[in-house]
């Protein structure tokens, strides 16, 4: 016998006909998957194409901020910068945040959040 009797002779593959049309669940399922690997690629796309910014840009942008304040709002935020940095305090910081009289120089204390950010950025 040749193979070509062989598969002659076996029967047709049946399913039910359920499984071979094509209905609106199928078209559902297949939205909602797309729609599920459409939110996957997206969330990873972000991940490449994210703008990083540097800590010395983020600095220098804060401190251009808190340029217009007042000299005390303007203290107490460039204080608040260089914790968030991790940066050493300048002496005369503490005195200064708590009586308004005690002169301090905001540039020694930019410089301080300047090379904090600089030594964030090279780890």
């Amino acid at each position: 016998m040749r193979p070509e009797d062989l598969i002659a002779r076996l029967a047709d593959i049946r399913i039910p006909e359920s499984f071979a049309r094509f209905g609106l669940h199928d078209a559902l399922a297949a939205a909602a998957l797309g729609l599920i690997v459409g939110l996957l690629f997206a969330r990873l796309a972000r991940f490449a194409t994210v703008r990083k910014t540097r800590p010395t840009q983020t600095a220098r942008a804060a401190i251009a901020d808190l340029s217009g304040d007042d000299p005390q709002a303007r203290l107490a935020g460039l204080a608040s910068l260089l914790r968030d940095l991790g940066g050493t305090p300048p002496d005369g910081l503490r005195e200064a945040l708590y009586n308004p009289r005690h002169p301090l120089d905001p540039t020694v204390l930019e410089t301080a959040i300047m090379a904090a950010a600089q030594r964030r950025a090279h780890r």
